[in-house]
């Protein structure tokens, strides 16, 4: 019989932390996304390096389009050899897991580079930490989709 309680007593307790934790990771979810259309469709195409130094961990690394890794220095000189550029993302999936964080989506991007028209489109995936209650991307994966 003390098992059964035991068990009852645990099990309502699990549940009735559900909803606050459902909330929590609902705000946790709509601030990644914020935190990713900012960077991808704000800071990237007007050239706010500020903001992107600011969200970006200072470990940050890039698998790239190509292949190549680039770190956070890397990243951010090569996104100052575009002339112009128009980048949009969609379904976007976050999966929080304690202080860390997976987004998932996809992007299409165009412009000009170095005097030359491009347009790519792919799918992503950003690896986020909480640090001190602020919420960085520390990792990134671009890979082209078809």
């Amino acid at each position: 019989m003390n098992k059964f309680v035991l068990i009852t007593v645990t099990l309502g307790l699990a549940f009735s932390q559900a909803p606050a934790q459902s909330a929590y990771d609902s705000e946790i979810k709509s601030r990644l996304i914020a935190l990713e259309q900012l960077v991808r469709v704000q800071a990237l195409p007007s050239g706010d390096f500020n903001t992107l130094n600011a969200v970006l961990a200072d470990e940050f690394v890039l698998v790239t389009f190509e292949g190549q890794a680039q770190s956070k220095t890397e990243f951010l000189a090569y996104w100052q050899s575009f002339d112009t550029l128009h980048y949009m993302v969609q379904d976007m999936i976050v999966r929080v897991h304690g202080d860390t964080a997976i987004v998932t989506g996809r992007f299409q991007m165009s412009g000009v580079q170095r005097g030359k028209p491009f347009a790519r489109q792919g799918r992503f995936v950003d690896t986020c930490i909480n640090s001190d209650g602020r919420w960085l991307i520390i990792a990134s994966v671009s890979t082209p989709a078809s």
